[in-house]
């Protein structure tokens, strides 16, 4: 089974991938269009945006107690992707059209894990 962890790992790779495959078929005179920073202030509370001349944008804002934000930019194959995310004690929970959904097999797995009690694995063993 894999873990909450490893599955934002994995959604944290493709994007990496996308990005790092878009940074590099753009051509070479891409620029910073727009920037604005907004450090923490005494309270944590932050907020950045930026846009390039090769169609990435994001915006991101957040506090002591997680972040929100929006990423766009167009894949090699010319398909604007879009995503929003959000980042709390809940963990990194990213949506967008391009994230594959969790199909219905493993919902039923992880249902049954939820409701079945953990077995004993050395009273289980023995004769």
């Amino acid at each position: 089974m894999m873990s909450f962890g490893k599955i934002v790992v994995f959604l944290v790779l493709i994007l990496v991938q996308l990005i790092h495959c878009t940074r590099f078929t753009a051509p070479s005179l891409d620029r910073t269009i727009y920037y604005r920073n907004t450090p923490p202030d005494p309270f944590g509370h932050y907020s950045f945006e930026f846009q390039t001349t090769n169609g990435i944008t994001t915006k991101g804002a957040g506090n002591e107690n997680g972040a929100v934000g929006v990423v766009q930019f167009v894949s090699p194959e010319g398909i604007p992707v879009t995503f929003s995310y959000v980042a709390d004690a809940n963990g990194y929970q990213p949506t967008g059209d391009h994230i594959p959904a969790i199909p219905l097999h493993v919902i039923r797995q992880l249902e049954y894990i939820r409701t079945h009690p953990p077995v004993d694995e050395i009273r289980s063993r023995r004769w």
